[in-house]
């Protein structure tokens, strides 16, 4: 007993000891090697009329720039004061979920001084809410939260022994009896099983409809839509670096991405040409996926109680899924995709219709890459007589139409 007493005790010696030098390594490394406390350096920080100032200390930097996914945020440069603080006052931004970094002397670094980020891939940013109604529905709220969990299951048709994805369950799932309807959320080009709840605020959009009482419990099961990959960067349960490593396009305000306050370059639109079905990603979703669930969780296990949406490349995944399994999904979501339609889809969308589908959602940005391909599916989907309707909003190929459109999505569901 003496003992335990005595290595517990030693143990919290040696960690003050630890905290303390490396509190004074930071704070001599920070102020240049002089021993002197760090000047506190606040970042980001949010004005009351929604400007934001941005700060780094660099003392021994040449250049610092700042880029950010608003309109004119590309290399916004710094200016450094006496203290070495490098700093900038940008906006009034809008209220959104922002992404930024900062460039010292050419290399991309994050904010030190914000610990929200997100990963797009192998791409790190930070994260910047700007909090209001525009915002509303991904801000975290004092609502009841559902749970995110990460599976693994086994895949025959990709081959793989074991891949991970993401499944949220609703307030009170584990303290219920209760089945429950659900949704399989796709994500597109770049992303990986995490995405939408990372970038798309997937389980906190839930958790506010729910909390708003604009939708009904259900699961949303997230997987992951990179059939060679077993799970998502950034974790460390792979090599490093990971043999199967997704590089995102670029976001708005970067390199080859596309700029506006709503908008940017995405993953793939989904309208590709035709894709080989057989021992494809959407034909393990159905014929694994979605029997995996349906054993491991309480659902409630018809066409009616199923629903599938997808962003980009997600959403010419969704459409290949219900396009080949009539009688499966009852509910569909396209978020920024189209397709060929040829004889061949036209006569798969006849059939899905024949199959009973309930709602039929399409929807993208006004300067989308994959606008005229959406709205072509859309004019299709409604000739053919399904129940359906398309949605527009200002912007382009990124996440800020992409959480809107789910937020308006998830409503029509299961009703």
């Amino acid at each position: 007993m003496k003992r335990l007493k005595l290595t517990w005790m030693g143990a919290a010696i040696v960690s003050l000891l630890f905290t303390s030098a490396a509190f004074g390594q930071n704070a001599v490394a920070a102020s240049g090697g002089r021993g002197a406390a760090a000047p506190r350096v606040v970042s980001p920080e949010i004005m009351p009329d929604k400007r934001v100032t941005f700060r780094l200390l660099a003392p021994k930097a040449s250049e610092v720039n700042l880029t950010g996914h608003w309109e004119n945020g590309t290399n916004v440069p710094l200016k450094k004061d006496d203290k070495g603080i490098w700093s900038v006052t940008v906006g009034p931004l809008s209220e959104q979920l922002w992404g930024y970094s900062f460039t010292v002397d050419g290399v991309k670094v994050l904010d030190p001084g914000n610990a929200e980020t997100q990963r797009d891939g192998n791409r790190y940013e930070n994260l910047l809410m700007i909090s209001g109604p525009g915002s509303d529905m991904w801000d975290f709220k004092d609502v009841p939260h559902g749970q995110v969990e990460s599976i693994w299951y086994s895949s025959e048709i990709l081959k793989e022994k074991s891949r991970r994805m993401l499944v949220y369950t609703p307030p009170g799932y584990h303290t219920s009896t209760a089945k429950y309807p659900v949704l399989y959320l796709l994500h597109g080009g770049g992303g990986d099983e995490d995405a939408w709840d990372t970038m798309g605020r997937a389980n906190i959009i839930m958790d506010n409809l729910l909390a708003a009482g604009k939708i009904k419990p259900m699961i949303v099961v997230m997987p992951n839509g990179n059939a060679t990959q077993t799970v998502s960067q950034g974790y460390g349960f792979g090599p490093t670096p990971a043999t199967t490593s997704v590089t995102a396009p670029p976001p708005p305000g970067q390199a080859g991405g596309g700029r506006g306050p709503a908008g940017a370059s995405g993953g793939a639109a989904g309208g590709r040409g035709a894709q080989p079905y057989e021992g494809s990603y959407p034909q393990s979703l159905v014929k694994e996926i979605i029997p995996f669930i349906e054993h491991s969780y309480r659902v409630v296990a018809n066409k009616n109680s199923r629903a599938v949406a997808g962003l980009s490349m997600g959403a010419g995944h969704t459409i290949a899924a219900t396009n080949n399994n009539p009688g499966v999904f009852g509910y569909i979501g396209v978020f920024s995709g189209g397709g060929r339609i040829d004889e061949t889809f036209q006569k798969q969308l006849a059939a899905l219709k024949a199959s009973g589908v309930k709602y039929y959602w399409l929807g993208a940005g006004d300067a989308d890459m994959a606008h005229a391909g959406t709205v072509a599916l859309a004019d299709e989907v409604k000739k053919e007589g399904f129940t359906t309707s398309y949605h527009e909003m200002t912007g382009i190929h990124y996440w800020f139409i992409w959480r809107k459109f789910l937020s308006d999505f998830a409503p029509v569901l299961f009703q």
